[in-house]
């Protein structure tokens, strides 16, 4: 029996199935899925296109085909853990409405008679039909644990204190969260749609049913996914632990972002940092400062101008956007300084090595702190202000080695790539 339910519970997050009801019920089902967040239908998300065209052949054979009779029909809205989970409800609540929607823009409409619904909002049990089954998931045996034992919400004094969603994020540093939200999340938002017949069988048929040989109760028919039917060894070596090596079949993270150094913002010399990430390990950072003020009458400059690329490697980090990372610049300075005295013109050329670590604090900014040690190389011309002139003395050539950048930045994310929640 353990075997049964097994693969009875497997049908829940299964693409198309297709599985026998003794007693004279068939029941055939589909999934549609949907974007995060969203309740609108999108033919282009995995195989949506063909499986409601497919749907929609078989609400019409079944309603018209004199061998079945569609007797009910059943749509339940599922929903990813991430969100808040009164929304999720609601969202699922959508889903199948605009499912519905979709049908009868076709000419299909389904009679209340016959259609069940239900927002089920997030599923639980979906979620941990595939842990048990993905020996491939990070500390398996905690997440089954946290997901049979922990409450989705523990209230203390009236206030949500903890639940089974912060326990999952809180394990082992996010890895084994950040794995299903990568490889299962997208498999849990969906509809399922099962169309249950009953069989028109004449007196003829009848007879010749009771001589045929029946499958065992436990036959099934059912789409394995990604990880189903391989060994322990195949699933690990198809995943790695570290979530930030998958690959998300739908990237939904913010791809850019603009920053400003306030530490530069505070000496009057204004910075603007354009960084774009590839992936989940690697971005481009551009930055620029300007800073031209002048007061001839006191002989007084504060000109600089300063742009430095770099390119950056991420390590691990709970989400994008946040964690610690090197990166390696490179750049050239043009400058002005001088204070009533001697003053300095020319230019530099930079390279170094940075480091730095970057925290969200809402959905759309981050502080990001970090400091780039490297080798500078400058020429510059060394002049006197006397009577309103500028008196040339001499040109002089300087290599520095040692502290170049000083950060601590406002970084506002935008350009989001993929769904909303």
């Amino acid at each position: 029996m353990g075997f049964i339910c097994k693969i009875i519970l497997q049908l829940f997050i299964v693409g198309v199935s297709i599985v026998p009801i003794y007693g004279g019920e068939i029941v055939d089902t589909v999934y549609v899925y949907y974007a995060r967040g969203s309740s609108d239908i999108d033919v282009d998300i995995r195989r949506n296109k063909a499986v409601l065209e497919d749907l929609a052949n078989r609400l019409k054979n079944g309603l018209c085909d004199s061998n079945y009779r569609l007797s009910r029909i059943r749509m339940t809205g599922h929903a990813s853990p991430d969100g808040v989970s009164s929304l999720n409800v609601k969202l699922t609540e959508n889903r199948v409405i605009k499912l519905l929607d979709y049908l009868k823009e076709r000419g299909i409409t389904i009679p209340d008679t016959l259609l069940s619904v239900t927002a089920q909002g997030i599923d639980w049990d979906g979620l941990a039909t595939f842990v048990s089954d993905t020996p491939a998931v990070p500390c398996r045996d905690e997440v089954l644990e946290i997901l049979k034992n922990v409450p989705e919400w523990i209230v203390h004094a009236g206030k949500v204190v903890d639940g089974r969603k912060r326990r999952l994020g809180m394990l082992q540093g996010g890895v084994p969260y950040y794995f299903l939200y990568r490889r299962v999340f997208p498999e849990l938002r969906n509809v399922c749609i099962e169309l249950f017949y009953q069989e028109e069988v004449s007196e003829e048929k009848e007879k010749e049913k009771q001589t045929e040989q029946k499958l065992p109760r436990d036959t099934v028919i059912w789409h394995e996914m990604e990880f189903r039917g391989d060994s322990v060894r195949e699933q690990e070596a198809k995943v790695s632990y570290d979530p930030y090596y998958l690959k998300r079949e739908d990237d939904e993270e913010y791809r850019l972002a603009l920053k400003t150094n306030l530490l530069y913002d505070a000496i009057l010399m204004p910075s603007l940092e354009v960084e774009y990430r590839f992936n989940n390990r690697w971005s481009a950072n551009l930055e620029g400062e300007v800073a031209w003020w002048s007061n001839n009458s006191k002989h007084k400059y504060y000109q600089i101008a300063v742009i430095s690329p770099e390119v950056r490697y991420w390590f691990f980090a709970r989400k994008p956007w946040h964690g610690h990372y090197v990166g390696f610049f490179a750049g050239g300075s043009w400058y002005d300084l001088e204070n009533g005295g001697r003053g300095y013109q020319g230019e530099a050329v930079i390279t170094g090595f940075s480091y730095g670590y970057m925290f969200p604090v809402n959905r759309r900014l981050s502080f990001e702190a970090s400091v780039g040690l490297g080798f500078m190389h400058t020429s510059y011309e060394e002049y006197l202000p006397i009577d309103g002139h500028y008196v040339y003395q001499r040109t002089r050539k300087t290599d520095y080695l040692g502290p170049l950048k000083l950060k601590f930045a406002l970084v506002w994310r935008l350009w989001r790539k993929g769904g909303e929640r």
